[in-house]
């Protein structure tokens, strides 16, 4: 089980990315602010999540622990370069393929922060 100042964080992070996963779900998108819901996912991964060690951690859960931190990185990277792709495109269909990359990638990301809280 994952100490008490890991799961805040990664419930915090959960919780950010609820919030960027509705907003990717309303009718009327606002890029702009599509960008900071992402940016305050990514800024709780990076300045609190990757901090963490294993240290306080059980023996038992080091590695799956580490192994979800990596797949969580990959994963928002590629989140980041969607978003990347969808700022940049002009047509309906392209925007709505975005979109739905875009929430395939955070619907993984809340997938992983879901096994790591259960854990």
């Amino acid at each position: 089980m994952l100490p008490k100042s890991h799961q805040k964080f990664y419930q915090q992070f959960f919780a950010s990315l609820i919030t960027l996963r509705d907003q990717v779900m309303m009718k009327n998108i606002d890029s702009r602010l599509l960008s900071q819901y992402f940016q305050v996912a990514q800024e709780i991964f990076q300045d609190k999540i990757l901090e963490l060690t294993t240290e306080s951690l059980e023996n038992s859960v080091v590695s799956s622990w580490q192994s979800t931190q990596t797949e969580i990185y990959r994963t928002l990277r590629l989140l980041r370069t969607d978003l990347l792709f969808l700022h940049s495109s002009y047509k309906q269909k392209t925007e709505e393929q975005r979109l739905e990359s875009v929430l395939n990638h955070i619907e993984k990301l809340i997938g992983y922060c879901q096994v790591v809280l259960t854990k």
